[in-house]
């Protein structure tokens, strides 16, 4: 296989009745039952989990139960802390469907299976939970998933839905017509949907076929990703503070702590002018590049929140705006990764990110893909056969593991796989399987 194809990728107005909730409860295993399906740990993990082993089919494969965090390579887990949720299934040759679906939850510290429940019809789950339970859409029906139990509570909405998310208290409910052009949001509870606001989103749609969590929340601010266009609102209040659309444009946007930063390119149809914004979650602009402008922060772990951002090659105050140093060698499409106050990008030496002064030593070879998950203070990176696991201040490697010894045989299935941070270290996501590599000492 081609090295280069791994891919490392390290996130409403109308009042109506809610409805009785119906809950279904999960197929197995309860606490008075012992769990019964595990899997061979694969060589440098500390537990793997199969598709194969939870579906009891050789041909099943994971399914990313969000949709779409990780590009084109299949799986990822929702974090609940003890317990790790997926979903897993077997893919219709024919007509491409994920079929015979099930959510699977199990032991974060051992991988071991502690549940399975039905996931039929039930999609667009939630990356943040709400105390124990997972949410997900199907339908009409706002879905809660116990994470504890697999038990499975139905409540009715009578509303198009498109997702469902949560602040880890109250939750966001996302509907409109499926060929309308007006998108609403309620933050409310189980109980009631939109108990704490409605916000409508006019000149707004959602292409069924997007994949993206919708939702998002950054510190006091929300963050509404729409097929056309991104829209912030205050979460106190339901009240819109920006809007990026037509003729604007998002073309990247990073998360740091609870700050998000975007990459907004102003009149992005016009051929002739060129102007691109960094924005921050209030909508208010850092910094500002008479071009066009594409720059990803694959990881941005800050040590402070005033530490500086990068935005085509210059370090910027995110408070004053002040420029604080630019380095030559990097341009105005260099990606980059943030790691403990070290700004790491492709092919060109670590950088302080505050100084700009030069980290590596010139022996040092510099990463050929970007850090995409940090765990234990070390920057993991998925590179041509393996993971390393690097010093970010020195980038001297701290460990490494196979991907080959991973992955397995996969039957000619993807061997691409990406990185998921968790509560309990850094998930190698595949789509036949699920391994967590152990932390690197110092």
């Amino acid at each position: 296989m081609n090295p280069y194809r791994r891919l490392a990728v390290t996130a409403v107005v109308a009042i109506v009745s809610v409805g009785v909730a119906v809950a279904s409860v999960a197929t197995a295993p309860r606490e008075d039952v012992e769990p019964t399906r595990s899997t061979a740990t694969s060589p440098g993990a500390v537990w793997t989990l199969d598709a194969a082993d939870v579906l009891g089919d050789e041909f099943a494969t994971f399914e990313d139960p969000v949709g779409g965090r990780f590009g084109e390579v299949a799986g990822g887990v929702i974090d609940a802390g003890d317990v790790l949720v997926a979903k897993a299934g077997l893919i219709n040759q024919e007509s491409k469907e994920f079929e015979r679906s099930e959510l699977v939850g199990f032991d974060a510290s051992t991988g071991v299976v502690r549940w399975t429940a039905s996931a039929d019809g039930i999609g667009h789950c939630s990356s943040t939970v709400v105390g124990s339970f997972v949410l997900c859409i199907s339908g009409s029906d706002v879905v809660a998933v116990d994470s504890a139990s697999g038990e499975v509570t139905r409540y009715p909405t009578g509303w198009n839905l498109f997702r469902v998310t949560a602040d880890g208290a109250d939750i966001y409910v996302v509907e409109g017509e499926e060929d309308g052009y007006s998108v609403r949001i309620h933050r409310g509870t189980l109980d009631d949907f939109d108990s704490r606001w409605s916000l409508t989103v006019d000149d707004t749609w959602v292409d069924p076929s997007n994949r993206l969590e919708i939702v998002t929340i950054a510190g006091g601010n929300g963050v509404a990703r729409f097929s056309s266009g991104t829209a912030l609102f205050d979460v106190e209040t339901g009240e819109l503070v920006d809007n990026f659309a037509s003729p604007d444009c998002v073309r990247e946007r990073s998360k740091r702590g609870d700050e998000v930063f975007f990459v907004v390119g102003r009149r992005c149809s016009d051929l002739f002018v060129f102007r691109s914004d960094l924005v921050d979650s209030t909508g208010r602009t850092i910094a500002t590049a008479d071009t066009e402008l594409y720059q990803r922060v694959s990881v941005d772990a800050l040590n402070a929140p005033d530490d500086p951002v990068m935005f085509g090659g210059t370090a910027f105050d995110p408070i004053s705006g002040q420029t604080l140093w630019t380095a030559d060698d990097y341009n105005f499409t260099s990606d980059v990764a943030i790691v403990d106050g070290v700004v790491i990008a492709q092919s060109v030496p670590a950088r302080d990110l505050r100084t700009g002064a030069q980290l590596w030593s010139d022996d040092v070879e510099p990463v050929n893909t970007l850090p995409t998950a940090v765990h234990g203070g070390a920057a993991y990176v998925v590179d041509w056969q393996e993971i390393l696991a690097l010093d970010p201040a020195t980038g001297s490697r701290r460990a490494s593991v196979s991907i080959d010894s991973l992955v397995g045989n996969t039957d000619g299935r993807s061997e691409e796989v990406a990185l998921q941070e968790i509560g309990g270290g850094v998930l190698v996501v595949n789509e036949t399987r699920l391994n967590l590599l152990p932390p690197v000492s110092e």
